[in-house]
């Protein structure tokens, strides 16, 4: 009788261990996720940023303008000992066009862990290309806001959101405010992908987004279902597995009814930014 209490403690011991460490695995894959598509981004952009400079023509002078845009992000939020789960977070990016000497000024409210830097300079160069308009005289002041500090861990996932206010700061249109967006953005104004889209989505329903822009190829996410199996009694093997399901239909199973829409580039892109008629 002893031998058999010891077994089963023994087994549920392995079955704590065993959900343990199928949590961290789970938060550890979202983790590289993110890390792999910062890492594919900035890759990008130390082959082709050299190329951007002194190559944007058009119209030159000192502008004047204002534009806000909605950001997702994905934040690291502590769990258990030793480890983090991955949640989305909103935030609001304001761009500020002022006379100047083509600076690009990055500010947040209160304190965010975001990289921003990069991709705003990116931003302006692909919004110059949009427009026709040389920001060479104009300071952009990019000041993003948030309800609370908070450590982001994927600052260039902004970028298609920023270059879309910049664009309106210029043009002096306004952006929806249902409208949120995720998605790098590069030299050439095409969108690159991001991790963490199924975070930010339920963050962006969450506020009341409408409309949801994501890379091409990231309207389907991978989710991960939760099964239990008992072999013997009294010892649960419980395992995540992984499954492949459409972004949009998986907010609805949460009760949110927002259009997932993906876009190749800031030219197709932008137009959805704005206000339906």
């Amino acid at each position: 009788r002893s031998d058999y209490r010891r077994l089963e403690e023994g087994f549920r011991e392995l079955a704590a261990q065993n959900e343990n460490l199928t949590r961290q695995v789970k938060s550890l894959r979202s983790l590289l996720e993110v890390v792999e598509r910062q890492l594919d981004y900035y890759r990008n952009q130390t082959i082709y940023y050299s190329s951007l400079i002194g190559e944007t023509g058009g119209v030159s002078g000192s502008l004047e303008g204002r534009a806000v845009v909605n950001v997702v992000a994905v934040k690291a939020v502590p769990y258990g000992f030793f480890e983090v789960r991955y949640e989305g977070v909103t935030l609001k990016a304001e761009v500020e066009l002022r006379e100047g000497e083509g600076r690009v000024l990055v500010n947040t409210e209160p304190r965010i862990g975001i990289d921003l830097q990069t991709s705003s300079r990116v931003a302006v160069e692909v919004a110059e290309k949009y427009t026709g308009v040389s920001l060479n005289r104009t300071d952009v002041i990019i000041t993003v806001r948030g309800e609370e500090e908070v450590e982001v861990v994927d600052g260039p996932s902004a970028g298609l959101a920023i270059t879309a206010a910049i664009i309106a700061a210029i043009t002096g249109e306004n952006l929806s405010s249902s409208v949120y967006a995720t998605g790098t953005i590069n030299p050439d104004g095409s969108v690159g992908p991001v991790g963490g889209v199924a975070e930010k989505a339920v963050a962006a329903a969450e506020k009341g987004a409408t409309m949801f822009l994501v890379p091409k190829g990231q309207a389907t996410i991978v989710v991960y279902e939760k099964k239990v199996e008992e072999p013997v009694p009294g010892f649960k093997i419980i395992r995540y597995i992984p499954k492949k399901v459409s972004l949009q239909s998986y907010l609805e199973g949460l009760g949110y009814h927002v259009k997932v829409v993906e876009v190749s580039s800031i030219w197709e892109a932008y137009s959805l930014f704005k206000p339906s008629p």
